[in-house]
């Protein structure tokens, strides 16, 4: 992970460490010193739209994902672990701070002198079935396992064993006042200097395949000459990949943004008509791990959303709220959306109970319920 980073993960990493200060509490976050030549010399904390109520300490680390193939993540977090552990003997920290990370495998020396080790599980990793034996010694030796879904706490529960008074799990979260803005569209619209008369499609995020990228670049076809389809986000070896099937098609009707700021974000949910969430079922991690941070960015938005009709999406949303398509499906997909535009009272009813619903998943209740949990678990905090 690099911070600043188009990823949405340092951007929630962020967000997790300044809501956690914003209890009062002491915060520093480690990350490997990693190079990103798209971001020289830009504060993280502007970019990810952060204040800066914490530090940001960085550590060594051999970044040869570039070089190295397979083996690079497991270089860098070796190394990036190596640091960690002999920083935090150093100083004395592992047995008096607490510990919350992404990944266990960073922390794996901090278990050996049973530091305090909370960690919040994104992804169930092939590596936790191939290595049962290394993977339960680990999730025995943490505090504390935090989750993002129901299934991802039941699956982790199974495959580790570890109890259940010592894992929980809370959806990821939005900052609810950045995003609900009343901002009408045609201001929007002028402000990025979008088409006033067209109706626009958005899709905000990476072009992961897990994440519909095929979905959304044959929705075009079902497309008529008056509507567009944009696209914010992605990394630029992605967006170039994409931007190639685009030419090649002639399909003038997708737009390629490229990367913005996340603080531009809720300008660009408010230009739209309405929002997609294309996520595959041909993917575990989008089928039943995923707790998708921009289904709560839209939510908050008060606009329309047509989404997968996925397990993962049905722990946060229904058809109450947003309107659902079948995986993979590009001519359900577009068939959504039209109804979406069609039906517009449904559509204004279900924008209207996201809006409520979203309040439940502001980043002040979720980091509260994390550290209810560790100070259940631990007593600290």
């Amino acid at each position: 992970m690099r911070f600043p980073s188009e990823r949405t993960h340092s951007t929630f990493a962020m967000k997790t460490c300044e809501s956690f200060a914003r209890k009062g509490i002491d915060v520093e976050l480690w990350v490997p010193r990693r190079r990103n030549a798209a971001f020289i010399g830009v504060d993280p904390f502007a970019y990810h739209g952060i204040a800066k109520l914490f530090r940001i300490r960085r550590f060594p680390a051999l970044d040869l994902i570039r070089y190295a193939g397979p083996y690079g993540n497991f270089i860098l977090a070796s190394t990036f672990g190596v640091c960690i552990f002999f920083y935090a003997v150093a100083a004395r920290l592992h047995r008096s701070a607490l510990f919350y990370g992404h990944d266990p495998y960073d922390m794996v020396l901090l278990f050996l002198i049973r530091a305090r080790v909370f960690v919040e599980i994104h992804e169930i990793y092939g590596s936790y079935t191939r290595y049962p034996r290394f993977i339960r010694w680990i999730f025995s030796s943490m505090a504390g396992c935090i989750t993002t879904n129901r299934h991802k706490k039941n699956a982790l529960r199974d495959i580790t064993g570890i109890p259940d008074q010592r894992i929980m799990y809370v959806q990821n979260a939005v900052d609810v006042g950045r995003f609900q803005i009343e901002l009408p569209r045609e201001e929007a619209r002028m402000r990025l200097k979008l088409p006033l008369h067209k109706k626009i499609f958005l899709y905000t995020g990476h072009l992961f395949d897990w994440k519909g990228r095929d979905t959304l670049f044959e929705a075009h076809r079902f497309l008529n000459g008056e509507e567009m389809l944009y696209l914010v986000g992605g990394t630029q070896r992605d967006s170039s990949e994409f931007q190639r099937r685009v030419d090649q098609a002639h399909a003038e009707n997708i737009v390629l943004i490229g990367e913005r700021p996340h603080g531009e974000i809720p300008l660009w949910l408010r230009a739209a008509d309405v929002l997609l969430v294309p996520h595959s079922g041909k993917f575990d991690i989008a089928r039943f791990e995923a707790s998708p941070v921009k289904l709560f960015e839209y939510m908050a938005s008060g606009r329309p959303i047509v989404v997968s009709d996925l397990p993962s999406i049905r722990e946060i949303a229904d058809g109450s709220m947003v309107w659902l398509c079948e995986p993979d499906n590009p001519k359900s997909f577009v068939d959504s959306i039209h109804s979406a535009l069609a039906e517009k009272t449904e559509s204004e009813h279900k924008a209207k109970k996201a809006r409520e619903e979203v309040l439940q998943y502001t980043w002040e209740m979720r980091s509260q319920r994390i550290i209810d949990f560790i100070r259940s678990v631990s007593g600290v905090i």
